[in-house]
């Protein structure tokens, strides 16, 4: 065999190796169904990396039935759902986080999301979008993976999201956002002699003075820690939930527990049935590493305490404010 035919042959594998998705560096699609929550990867940071802990799968896709399925090619950033359910009221179906960083407006970088919340009435599909950042005002520099999402709807593609709209809401938020940002209001309850140890607010709904606190959450690492993923999975901290009112809406309360692993949980039963009475509250923590769950008094051990906390301080609006407010405080 000659130098040109040997050229010839090895340009062809490399060609097959490169349409399958084969050669190095290259990622093939993954395909997601049943009902569950899968973490894929971040190139936009994620809210509890440090260089200590440098984490990356923090970007979400949440399928709440086994109805849908997904496909995520990452090199394309596209993502496909595909879900033929005939829904006979409006119904949340998935939906997709995606995580990054920004700047405030007093210049400093801090952790931003991206909620899509996806939801089918019959055949017909619908969004809800919306950013999570722990501080008040615009954003600028915005860093997020600007996914493609679409529906498969009989053989056609249906934009769900589109990179442009996504910076849009991050960086430049509608009326009806803005309305909705003050309407809730987040009310910071540290004393400056704990600073370090507790991260603790207070979420209250309403307009001004006429604001009625609904929930407040804590998040007490003793001694403090700038590394808090670290102390999550291997340390002593407690993450406290108190609801401040009765009535906190069912459906919500059903699909945190959902999200962060918490849905078949015996101790939590009564709160899946139920919601939140008020004054209730609900624990996670660990003392040296060794996990636990508590619930109206009661107290069981939970080795996955810290895999939650993590989801929940990362992934929610209420904890991207509490890891934010002990990241600022740590030593």
């Amino acid at each position: 065999m000659n130098a040109a035919s040997t050229s010839r042959l090895v340009s062809s594998h490399l060609a097959v190796l490169l349409a399958l998705g084969l050669g190095s560096g290259i990622t093939q699609a993954e395909e997601f169904g049943g009902r569950g929550v899968f973490p894929f990867a971040s190139a936009s940071g994620c809210p509890l990396a440090t260089a200590a802990a440098p984490l990356s799968d923090c970007n979400r896709i949440a399928l709440d039935d086994g109805h849908t399925r997904a496909r995520l090619d990452s090199a394309s950033k596209t993502l496909v759902l595909r879900n033929g359910q005939d829904y006979p009221d409006e119904t949340v179906i998935a939906d997709v986080l995606l995580h990054g960083r920004a700047r405030a407006q007093n210049g400093q970088t801090v952790p931003v999301s991206l909620h899509l919340l996806i939801s089918k009435e019959g055949q017909e599909w619908s969004t809800s979008l919306h950013a999570h950042a722990p501080v008040t005002g615009d954003l600028s520099e915005v860093q997020v993976d600007l996914y493609q999402v679409q529906a498969d709807v009989a053989g056609k593609r249906q934009s769900l999201l589109q990179p442009d709209h996504a910076l849009q809401v991050l960086t430049s938020p509608s009326t009806a956002a803005r309305l909705a940002k003050q309407f809730v209001q987040v009310r910071d309850n540290r004393v400056e002699a704990a600073r370090a140890e507790y991260a603790d607010i207070t979420i209250a709904l309403g307009v001004g003075p006429a604001a009625l606190p609904a929930l407040r959450a804590s998040l007490h690492v003793p001694g403090g820690h700038a590394d808090l993923a670290k102390t999550l999975q291997g340390g002593s901290w407690t993450l406290e939930l108190q609801a401040l009112r009765s009535r906190l809406p069912l459906s919500v309360i059903r699909r945190d527990l959902f999200l962060f692993g918490l849905e078949r949980v015996e101790l939590l039963q009564p709160l899946q049935a139920e919601g939140f009475a008020k004054y209730d509250k609900l624990l996670l923590g660990a003392r040296e590493g060794k996990g636990y769950l508590s619930y109206r008094g009661q107290r069981i051990d939970y080795p996955q305490a810290g895999a939650a906390a993590q989801a929940f301080l990362q992934d929610s609006f209420i904890g991207l404010i509490l890891g934010a407010q002990q990241h600022d405080a740590a030593p």
